[in-house]
């Protein structure tokens, strides 16, 4: 068994910096070609599949920029995957987690060698995260050091480490941490009691601003005034006419000299943009080389990002207003610490600092304090590291009958944490329960709609008490240890059935991938045999359907009514209200034109973002005479691929039986058990729902 090597990884969305301690002094690793910094940069070769990283990545993707990824941080723990072509043969496919595992890789890579360490040598980090990051954001970060061979000590904010290495030795003290990297934006408060030991007061962040918006002002400002000057819409690449190459080359010069500029104007009033005989253009400047000369200067760039700043000044509001909560007074405030690559922009500097009230501080490294201070956290992991408790950046909760999301951890609360809620069921004799796990989305704390927020995953809990829907009494608690692993437990107060598990994607029963989001319309029969009573019921069982079968924060619902013509009682939604609305205003009149009942469903199902679409059709006759519902059946699941359940109500005398049960035979392929349900009396409709969902989702 090798050594323990302690470092801090600060694993940026821009670049990537490490720091260790030598001879007792914080040391930041130097890379090759790029000095402190390691871009986070990867880079494919479309003939070799060799992946390169850091600064020869980006040189090598100016000239090819399809087979470049940055900024996957931004993307971590979100359904994204790359497609980099390769030469005769598939794309390549990466998701963001196995981009930042490529840089780890690399960065251990370095330290080996830096170090002279051996291949049995264990690198423990501790790696920063923005204080924003959800716990999915969390898990994958830990994954990406695991796939790169990086023992994670523990995750820890950025503002957190930058207060940590930024203050030094001042004791009691406040320090407000304003740190705005290449994707994100972060703030913590955190305060230093008489011995040095760090506890976080208050944080807020934002994980979709960061530099990368300023560079995307400047690049569509470029884009703009080349496409001007060379007559060409350079919008798209369909757009601008030009050969692929040509296109590729241009834009991706733009957006390398976008950055560049932000870099340069927070440091000169003008920045000179040159792309030296670029490409060749037929038709332009003789067909002779393209040389492009822009000049932009900072009053232009603080006027195109007017709108950021507005956006970064809302958020310095809300980051006073949530240290408020935790009641303090920004008077407490004793250190103003910015950090981060825009944190160098003069217009951003003086917004923090009339905002706080105080100037920032000068001896922090905006670029390496984050590294700096989780070196200091793996360098003092007992004493310091492990022992700073950070706070849930989102509430967490579940699902509940109506499509809302039940809190049960909420935002800022301190790890470690736990919370109980008693919750119940939603029908007669129910054997068993989803517990369906939520983050509630950034800036959306208040809405209750489950349909906002991200889903996490579920699991069973069986064997609950059999009884009236509402008697039984399921507890479930979320419980938060010191090192912000989470743990669900759900248990049936009545039979003692319980079930426990420790929180991560691979946990639940069915994960995020493959419990695929459907887009389920309800397509009901109102022709004029619906009247009175039956209409009544058939509302009820949609009620059921939208409030305690479907779970919306998931699938959407969407309603049709059809009779002599279609009626679009409801779009594709996962509100409850707005379904609720609709399902209270159906009538019932007319013929049953099923065929065009199916049609207006299907254009409905083809708007609808969610990969699976499934009409759930119930009727309680047969439909008008020359109806081809059939036909159309079998088209739209062979050319759409859109299901149909067909639920028939009444004997199996009527006409319509045999009809309903053709229509599901033709929607179901080869090998296929046809949707097909019946039952002879209305009342049964809610039930013959629930029997179709848990047929599709094979949950129940």
């Amino acid at each position: 068994m090798g050594n323990k090597i302690y470092v801090g990884i600060d694993l940026g969305t821009t670049n990537t910096l490490v720091s260790y301690y030598k001879k007792e002094k914080n040391t930041m690793l130097k890379f090759l070609g790029s000095g402190n910094v390691l871009p986070s940069v990867i880079y494919l070769d479309p003939d070799t599949k060799e992946i390169t990283v850091g600064a020869d990545a980006y040189r090598q993707g100016s000239l090819c920029p399809e087979n470049r990824i940055t900024s996957a941080k931004t993307y971590m723990g979100r359904d994204k995957v790359y497609k980099l072509p390769v030469n005769n043969g598939k794309p390549v496919e990466m998701t963001p987690t196995e981009v930042g595992a490529e840089v780890l890789k690399a960065v251990k890579k370095r330290i080996i060698k830096k170090l002279k360490l051996d291949e049995d040598d264990e690198i423990c980090a501790v790696i920063t995260v923005p204080a924003a990051f959800s716990g999915m954001q969390k898990e994958e970060t830990e994954r990406a050091a695991k796939l790169a061979g990086i023992t994670c000590l523990g995750l820890r904010p950025e503002p957190v480490a930058a207060a940590v290495a930024s203050v030094g030795d001042v004791a009691d003290s406040m320090v407000f941490v304003v740190d705005i990297g290449g994707g994100t934006y972060d703030t913590a408060v955190v305060s230093f009691d008489s011995s040095l030991t760090p506890k976080i007061v208050s944080q807020e962040g934002d994980r979709s601003l960061g530099g990368d918006d300023f560079d995307k002002i400047i690049y569509d400002y470029l884009l703009q005034k080349v496409g001007d000057d060379i007559g060409a819409d350079l919008s798209d690449e369909k757009n601008s006419e030009m050969s692929r190459e040509t296109y590729l080359t241009i834009t991706g010069a733009l957006r390398d000299r976008a950055r560049e500029a932000k870099e340069e104007l927070s440091r000169s009033d003008e920045y000179m943009m040159i792309c030296q005989d670029l490409c060749i253009i037929e038709g332009y400047n003789n067909d002779e080389p393209v040389t492009l000369r822009y000049k932009i200067t900072r009053d232009k760039f603080n006027k195109l990002a007017k709108g950021i700043y507005d956006k970064i000044e809302k958020r310095l509001d809300m980051s006073v207003r949530e240290f408020q909560k935790a009641g303090h007074s920004i008077d407490e405030i004793t250190h103003l610490v910015l950090v981060g690559g825009s944190c160098y922009i003069p217009s951003i500097i003086e917004l923090c600092e009339r905002k706080i009230g105080i100037r920032s501080t000068m001896q922090c490294d905006k670029t390496t304090a984050v590294a700096e201070g989780a070196g200091i956290m793996a360098d003092s992991w007992t004493t310091i590291g492990e022992k700073i408790g950070g706070l849930v950046a989102q509430s967490m909760g579940v699902s509940v009958a109506g499509g809302k999301l039940s809190k049960i951890i909420k935002k800022n609360t301190a790890y470690p944490c736990e919370n109980t809620e008693i919750y119940t069921t939603t029908y007669d004799n129910q054997e068993r329960v989803k517990i369906s796990v939520y983050y509630a989305s950034p800036d959306k704390e208040n809405c209750e709609n489950v349909s906002e927020h991200e889903y996490y995953g579920y699991f069973i809990l069986d064997n609950i008490q059999k009884a009236k829907k509402g008697e039984p009494k399921i507890a479930v608690r979320f419980s938060f240890d010191s090192s912000e692993q989470l743990t669900v437990t759900a248990k049936d107060l009545t039979t003692g059935s319980t079930r426990s598990l420790q929180v991560s994607r691979e946990a639940f029963d069915d994960d995020v991938s493959s419990c695929r989001p459907m887009a389920i319309d309800l397509l009901i029969d109102v022709s004029g045999s619906m009247r009175g009573t039956p209409l009544l019921q058939a509302q009820k069982a949609c009620m059921k359907m939208v409030d305690e079968i479907v779970d919306l924060g998931v699938h959407k619902i969407g309603i049709t009514a059809f009779s002599d013509k279609p009626v679009d009682v409801c779009a594709v939604t996962g509100n409850a209200e707005l379904l609720h609305s609709g399902i209270n205003n159906m009538t019932a009149f007319g013929g049953t034109s099923m065929m065009k009942g199916i049609e207006g469903s299907c254009n409905k199902l083809i708007k609808a973002e969610e990969p699976e679409k499934i009409i759930f059709l119930m009727t309680d006759g047969a439909p008008n005479t020359g109806d081809r519902s059939e036909v159309l059946a079998k088209k739209i699941r062979e050319e759409l691929n859109i299901k149909v359940a067909v639920i028939f109500i009444g004997s199996k005398d009527n006409r319509g039986y045999e009809i309903a049960k053709n229509v599901a035979s033709a929607n179901a392929l080869d090998g296929e058990n046809p949707l097909f349900y019946t039952a002879e009396d209305m009342s049964a409709l809610g039930e013959l729902f629930r029997e179709v969902y848990a047929d599709i989702t094979k949950t129940y």
